[in-house]
C-alpha cells in the first residue's frame, strides 16, 4: 500500500457550514501496489 496524501484531506469550510457533519471527517488515499499473493 502507497499513501498518496501524507495527511488526510479534510473538508472546506464551505462544506462544512451546508454538512455539520463533515466537520470530523477525514479523506485519506492509498493505492494498492502489485505483489506477493495478488492475482
Amino acid at each position: 500500500l502507497r499513501v498518496l496524501t501524507k495527511r488526510g484531506i479534510k473538508a472546506d469550510a464551505a462544506e462544512v457550514a451546508s454538512n455539520p457533519r463533515a466537520r470530523s471527517a477525514t479523506l485519506r488515499v492509498g493505492e494498492k501496489l502489485a505483489g506477493e499473493g495478488d492475482d
